[in-house]
């Protein structure tokens, strides 16, 4: 075995290693941009990026590029600049100078862009770039290169700054917004640079400054304290109050010149962006990054994260500018760094190919391990030893260290795989974890070796503690060797029977914590009790790769990013980093950490990060409600919310967060106050909802940032119609038909019953009339004198016949006066009584017969009380008794006529007229009412029934045409009932 290795010095320069670039993401027409070749970014004040270029303006959300042109409303496709108002209008400048401006959806030509054209110059070079303002008198101003400053009023009048504004080749116009605009007239009478305001002028010779007396490119840039950075062509000048502090000579051609609250930022003509700390007085002290690009914009957006115009390769996103990356490109001998330490300034990075790289000074050192027993060198790990001056190299098939430039392998008597190495606490020796047990080094050599006790599993981490027991970790959880004994921890508690990665003692209280696969990051307190931190916690990933601690940190590397956790008194915090947040890779393989820099190995290079430097995102994204399809149709809505109808059978909301370091993968939550106010979360930029049922709901949707903080809520106010039948005047007009209807009813059954009511008051009255014309004094006492006159002759049985049916006929007609209907057998009774009486007393000066033909049946058919008497009372005294004679006969004949019953009186009297002559004759004053009643009693009957009762009477005559009685007819319905 070779003992001593000979280190491979080959000395390379590690380009832009000062300087090396950040993480960036490319954006061009593959991507949906308007044109690879823009020449202006800007992000408005709701959060979108915007990109001039040569083919159109593009609008990006995160997610993708909305691109406008000629067709869409702009006034030229070439725009080189954009800039928003106080309004909000995003305005277009183009180099013809023709304006127009984005608003509510619409880019609208600006009015008076005629007034532009007409006074343009015809050798015209365009408008100065960053010279455009709107004032909040909508004052329009705009910088032209040879000509001066254009200003055209709302109304459209134009005027040209003039006085001092064309005395130079440059003048600085101050204005009260903090915004310079630039005036470069074409005839200048002096050579000098002049900063105007309207308090102050000053005036500064050009020579002093400025190399030319004809600039091409011309910037100028006012900050909140008063100072004004300029530039032309080659040179950059810094004023503060009017005052010239320095002037800066580096460059070969300044095409831009940005300042935000880190860097004064300029980009050169042949290409890179350089960036200086922002001070004032000693000049530029910049770093160039981005050399193969030739830059004309640059902004720092909300979040923090740059973003960049280039004049050939569309735009860049650069997440962090204090996260930087080196790789292969930048002269490393590989991408994939499994190890990482950092010594006076000394870099050094072991790959998994078994190079090591010692960076220093902008040069690599390339240490080539030296294979042993055919087995690669694949470094795992790195670990300093300042003590003894060495750095120590875990790799694959030896254990050795790096001092005073040497590599010294350690002795084993068996190969060993080491995987780490851990320093003891209690002497100067070392515990080095394997693929096959553990090893104890002393003097160089393994004086211990634990497959010699049995006990050989892939311990993938090794720590001691300070009282010297030695933990490690394997596949199936953690152990600890104590006392020549190995105790596996994983029966005491199930998480620490958990695949561990790595081991780390936290010094401020002793406790283990222990990186597994699947548990995130489990700690072991030293007395025996564990908590977790997991992605529940906030932990990027529940899978470790690596740890390590500096100070009140602890780095956590894993395959989906890094984790910082900061320790507190009242626990944690933690913070994420990804490739989101500029790491060059999400799968972390190494950590080294010190006052100033997080050094972070990947698959795929190294990433740097600034600790002084770098923040956390704690901007709140923007986030805005888009669209609104409601069953495939879009509804526009107002800020007083949207309505919809009740038979909407979906509604699907659109919305966008403007969290760019996220880049198209936000977490969202979303909620219908009306129906749930539980969020729901979600990685869609819309939702849909479905068979709303009527009600008022208010729509809220947050966007989380990429540091886990939530935005405002975009809130809409939905209201979902109810069907006309449920709306308010619907349900009032129908409770009021209603209420009208049922009155109706009330009315007209009020009416009826009241109608009903007179009618039955009449007919009780009427009945009580014909009972009382059946009963009146005249009968009675004419057939009391009868049967007194009976009494007087002793004619006893004439008497009591007599009187036993006058009796029977008073009972009769008092028990049918109780109903108003009665069966035709007890009416033909009662009539027959009658007729008995009136014969008896008239001593037979009529006969009578009724005729029903033996119907047994029709007797039981029920016809009004007291119908038919009156008819037959009529017969006798107003037909038969007015004959000469006095003799005559009443017949009476009942027939069954299905729906009804017919009665037919017939008397063979005087007639009708015959018996009103006699009457008028000879003036009697008795008159029977009987027929009066009955027919009153028959249209009231009429009006309960619908007109079934009829009445007919027929006056008889002889052939000559002598009267010879009456026939009366009497249709009686059937289904009459009795009250």
């Amino acid at each position: 075995m070779l003992k001593l290795a000979i280190i491979l010095f080959l000395l390379t320069p590690l380009l832009g290693f000062n300087h090396y670039d950040p993480v960036y993401k490319k954006f061009t027409v593959n991507d949906g941009l308007a044109g690879n070749e823009t020449y202006h970014v800007f992000q408005d004040s709701k959060g979108y990026i915007w990109i001039a270029t040569n083919a159109g303006v593009s609008r990006f959300n995160g997610y993708s590029f909305k691109n406008f042109d000629v067709q869409s409303g702009l006034v030229d496709n070439i725009v080189f600049e954009i800039y928003e108002d106080y309004k909000g209008r995003i305005w277009f400048i183009p180099y013809s100078g023709a304006l127009c401006y984005y608003e509510d959806g619409k880019i609208k030509p600006y009015p008076y862009n005629n007034k532009i054209r007409q006074n343009m110059p015809t050798r015209s070079k365009g408008p100065v770039k960053m010279s455009f303002c709107i004032d909040s008198l909508d004052n329009v101003y705009l910088g032209v290169k040879d000509y001066g400053i254009m200003h055209i009023t709302p109304e459209g009048i134009f005027k040209k700054f003039d006085g001092v504004n064309i005395e130079a080749p440059v003048i600085l116009n101050e204005f009260p917004n903090s915004e310079i605009l630039i005036s470069n007239p074409d005839k200048p009478i002096k050579q000098e640079l002049i900063i105007y305001s309207s308090t102050k002028t000053t005036r500064f010779p050009l020579k002093d400054i400025f190399d030319g007396i004809n600039p091409v490119y011309l910037y100028a840039i006012k900050t909140n304290d008063s100072t004004i950075y300029a530039s032309l062509d080659r040179r950059i000048a810094c004023f503060i109050n009017h005052k010239l502090k320095w002037v800066d000579r580096k460059f070969k051609g300044i095409i831009w010149l940005s300042v935000n609250d880190e860097y004064i930022i300029t980009s050169d003509l042949e290409g890179g962006l350089n960036l200086s700390p922002l001070v004032n007085q000693n000049g530029l002290k910049y770093k160039t990054i981005l050399k193969e690009f030739q830059v004309t914009s640059v902004i720092k957006d909300s979040e923090g994260s740059y973003w960049v115009s280039t004049l050939n390769n569309g735009i860049l996103y650069i997440p962090d500018m204090h996260i930087q990356t080196i790789s292969k490109k930048n002269g490393l001998s590989d991408n994939r760094i499994k190890a990482v330490y950092e010594k006076d300034g000394s870099l050094y990075l072991g790959y998994q190919m078994g190079w090591v790289d010692m960076v220093k000074d902008g040069k690599v050192e390339k240490i080539q391990m030296i294979k042993t027993e055919g087995n690669a060198s694949f470094v795992r790990y790195f670990m300093g030893d300042e003590a003894n001056g060495r750095i120590w190299i875990c790799s694959f098939g030896h254990l050795g260290y790096l001092q005073n430039n040497r590599y010294k392998v350690i002795e084993s008597k068996k190969t060993i795989y080491p995987r780490k190495i851990a320093k003891s606490k209690k002497g100067n020796y070392y515990w080095v974890s394997t693929a096959y047990g553990i090893v104890k080094v002393q003097d160089n050599k393994v004086v211990y070796d634990s497959r010699d006790d049995g006990f050989s599993p892939l311990v993938l981490s090794i720590e001691e503690d300070s009282k010297g027991n030695v933990w490690l970790t394997t596949t199936n959880g953690l152990w600890k060797y104590s006392n020549k004994i190995f105790q596996f921890m994983g029966d005491e508690n199930p998480l620490l029977a958990s695949p561990g990665y790595v081991l780390y003692f936290n010094p401020k209280d002793e406790s283990l914590w222990i990186g597994t696969n699947g548990a995130g990051i489990v700690i072991l307190d030293k007395n025996g009790k564990t908590k977790q931190i997991a992605q529940n916690d906030g932990l990027i990933s529940n899978s470790i790769n690596t740890l390590f601690a500096y100070g009140d940190r602890i780095w956590a590397g894993t395959r989906q990013g890094l984790s910082i956790i900061t320790l507190h008194n009242e626990g944690f915090r933690i913070q994420n980093l990804t490739t989101n947040e500029g790491l060059i890779s999400n799968d972390i393989a190494s950590l080294y950490v010190n006052d100033s820099n997080a050094y972070i190995g990947s698959l795929s290079g190294l990433s740097i990060v600034n600790l002084n430097k770098i923040k956390p995102n704690l901007t709140k994204p923007n986030i805005y409600i888009t669209s609104i399809e409601v069953a495939d149709s879009t509804y526009n809505w107002t800020p007083d919310g949207l309505n919809i109808p009740w038979d909407t059978k979906y509604a699907r909301i659109s919305y966008e967060g403007l969290s760019y370091k996220n880049m198209g993968k936000a977490l969202y939550r979303y909620r219908l106050l009306g129906l749930d106010s539980n969020w729901v979360y979600t990685s869609s930029t819309q939702c849909l909802y479905s068979v709303l049922k009527p009600g008022n709901f208010t729509f809220e949707v947050e966007v989380q940032n990429s540091n886990g903080i939530w935005s405002s809520p975009a809130s809409l106010s939905i209201t979902v119609n109810p069907p006309y039948w449920q709306r308010i005047w619907f349900i009032f007009l129908l409770a009021l038909t209603i209420s009208g209807f049922l009155y109706l009813i009330y009315y007209i059954r009020m009416g009826e019953l009241k109608r009903r009511n007179n009618l039955i008051n009449n007919i009780n009255l009427y009945k009580q009339q014909s009972l009382r014309q059946q009963m009146n004094p005249h009968f009675i006492f004419n057939t009391l004198n009868s049967i007194q006159y009976y009494i007087l002759e002793k004619d006893t049985i004439s008497s009591h016949k007599y009187l036993t049916k006058f009796a029977r006929l008073m009972r009769l007609t008092l028990d049918n006066s109780l109903h108003s209907a009665i069966p035709l057998r007890d009416e033909l009774e009662s009539l027959r009584l009658y007729l008995e009486l009136e014969a008896l007393r008239l001593q037979g000066k009529f006969t009578y017969d009724i005729d029903y033909q033996n119907n047994e049946s029709i007797l039981d058919i029920k016809i009004p009380t007291l119908m038919i008497q009156p008819f037959v009372e009529n017969a006798i005294w107003h037909g038969i008794m007015l004959k000469p004679d006095k003799s005559g006969r009443v017949q009476i004949t009942i027939r069954d006529m299905e729906t009804s019953v017919l009665c037919t009186i017939e008397d063979n009297g005087v007639g009708r007229k015959q018996a009103k002559k006699i009457q008028e004759t000879t003036n009697k004053a008795y008159r029977s009412r009987g027929f009066q009643i009955t027919q009153q009693r028959i249209d009231l009957l009429n009006s309960m029934y619908g007109q079934k009762f009829n009445i007919q009477i027929v006056d008889l005559y002889s052939h000559d045409g002598t009267p010879q009685g009456t026939r009366v007819s009497i249709n009686i319905p059937k289904g009459l009932e009795s009250t």
